[in-house]
């Protein structure tokens, strides 16, 4: 009886249920679209982040960025390279992580000078090859007329390497781990590479752009082109997904944006919502409560806010956005 009474609420263009939630408001901490027009076609996720703030609060620090170290997550690569580079992390609008297939991961700090960058840059030139130094190689080459350092070494057992294009008030880098085999320097080459023609407007940018728009600000925010061999947190046949955390006092609220491939799919999927079966609600470390919903299924989609933790925060970062 519960589904019949779903499919004839369906019917209509657009439904808003309440949950016991509240009412969502508005943040410009983070703008997913803003950011996700700089990455290149071919990436297909982007995450985007007020580092800043989850370095600053004492809570978000240990709740959110330790567990993201321990499972060296890209938002921990990105502190890392702050600490690194010897960058100041409270002077940094926002920070952000790309991934797309056969493409090596890309982060872009937003607000890195370029002197501070470029000079901690020559600093590893120096280590280049040091005794007891973990850095083996150092090589600045231009692309196109922009820079790009190569650098690279054993880091402890692991071989990685990088490739940093520093620019006026923004530094891209992008990294390759050997994991079995050395590390992929031609796809971290071709990349950036990909990376400096999206600067020079010689390709598109990401295809999601309209779900990016959907769920801009927080303080987290993510979108991704969803590939179903893949991607976890996921209902079956869902073609994009974006989000956005939003810390409130002890409260943190994320909100979804879900399209799908059919109607039948925004249905099936909003089905287990209201039953509490879906996977947008509980999967491995994640767990969340639905707080409201509304949805389209004339366009495939469906819009609706959960309440979770800083373990669920954790959850939704790591299966969303892996390592």
């Amino acid at each position: 009886m519960l589904k019949k009474v779903l499919f004839g609420l369906a019917l209509a263009s657009a439904v808003v249920v309440g949950v016991g939630g509240v009412g969502w408001t508005q943040s410009s901490a983070v703008k997913l679209d803003g950011v996700v027009v700089q990455y290149p076609e071919g990436y297909t996720r982007v995450l985007v982040a007020d580092l800043a703030l989850l370095l600053r609060d004492e809570t978000l620090r240990e709740g959110v960025m330790g567990p993201l170290g321990a499972v060296r997550h890209p938002l921990n690569g990105i502190r890392q390279a702050i600490e690194l580079l010897r960058l100041d992390a409270q002077k940094l609008p926002w920070v952000a992580h790309g991934a797309g297939p056969n493409l090596s991961g890309f982060s872009l700090i937003e607000g890195a000078p370029f002197e501070q960058t470029f000079g901690a840059l020559q600093g590893l030139r120096a280590a280049a090859g040091a005794p007891g130094s973990p850095y083996k190689h150092w090589e600045m080459v231009e692309i196109q007329g922009i820079r790009v350092v190569f650098t690279g070494g054993i880091f402890g057992p692991i071989p990685i390497e990088w490739a940093y294009i520093p620019l006026a008030t923004q530094l891209w880098f992008g990294s390759e781990i050997g994991l079995g085999g050395p590390p992929n320097r031609d796809r971290l080459r071709a990349s950036a590479e990909l990376i400096i023609k999206r600067l020079l407007e010689q390709v598109g940018g990401v295809t999601e752009i309209a779900a990016a728009k959907v769920t801009h600000g927080g303080s987290i925010a993510f979108v991704r082109r969803t590939d179903p061999g893949k991607d976890k947190l996921m209902e079956a046949n869902e073609e994009a997904m974006s989000y956005a955390v939003f810390f409130e006092g002890e409260t943190i609220r994320v909100r979804f944006h879900i399209r799908f491939l059919t109607k039948e799919d925004a249905r099936s999927a909003l089905i287990n919502l209201l039953e509490g079966k879906s996977s947008y609600l509980e999967q491995d470390l994640y767990r969340a409560e639905l707080m409201s919903i509304s949805y389209k299924i004339a366009e495939h989609v469906l819009d609706f806010e959960v309440r979770t933790d800083l373990r669920g925060v954790v959850g939704l970062l790591v299966l969303t956005m892996p390592s």
